[in-house]
């Protein structure tokens, strides 16, 4: 019987997803942008949160929501009641927004605000 084969993986899986983000980040930067991401489980409030402060801060600021979920547009229909720019995305098999997803969107482009 052979002995099973130890093999150390020294790359980064999400060196693609880094190496994005932080493009996104500078240029978010440079536009005057401010980000901010919500992440946690499903029904801990993040919607209501977020519907509340769109409606609360667009009066005063320019705001806008981009909306991830697996299957469904739920949040975004809900979070378009406070009349703040809603984009959706239907990200499928993975739960959470990973940085190709803003960039396929081409957030951060102040050609798109």
């Amino acid at each position: 019987m052979t002995e099973p084969r130890l093999v150390e993986v020294r790359k980064n899986v999400l060196k693609q997803n880094d190496v994005i983000a932080r493009a996104l980040r500078e240029r978010f930067h440079q536009a005057g942008v401010f980000v901010v991401s919500l992440v946690s489980s499903p029904g801990s409030g993040k919607t209501a949160f977020l519907e509340k402060t769109l409606t609360m801060m667009r009066p005063h600021h320019r705001v806008a929501a981009l909306v991830g979920d697996l299957a469904t547009e739920n949040d975004a229909a809900r979070l378009a009641r406070s009349n703040a720019p809603v984009k959706q995305i239907i990200t499928g098999t993975v739960c959470h927004l990973e940085s190709h997803h803003f960039q396929q969107r081409r957030c951060g482009d102040p050609q798109q605000a």
